[in-house]
């Protein structure tokens, strides 16, 4: 009797952590949950005498989840390279 006893413990143990772990892989939202890309689109740039337009090539990384968008910028700082991610905010 207590070998059955103690082989219900071990499956119902052992079906209580499978059922946990397929309910947290279900609800793990960051997995894949930023998707970056390479895009190329319209610059200008704005002088006072006139305005230049070119193309530029830069990459991006959006949140799935949010819609949030970010651009890799790449400027110099005292003779060092430096990229972040800034935030690319909506036209108000």
């Amino acid at each position: 009797m207590k070998k059955y006893l103690y082989l219900i413990f071990i499956l119902t143990g052992f079906f209580i952590f499978s059922i946990g772990s397929l309910y947290a892989e279900e609800n793990n939202t960051d997995k894949n949950r930023f998707q970056l890309f390479n895009a190329e689109y319209k610059s200008t740039f704005v002088q006072k005498s006139k305005t230049t337009g070119f193309d530029e090539k830069k990459l991006f990384k959006i949140d799935t989840k949010t819609g949030e968008t970010w651009m890799l910028i790449d400027v110099m700082v005292e003779g060092r390279d430096r990229k972040y991610w800034k935030k690319i905010e909506a036209e108000k």
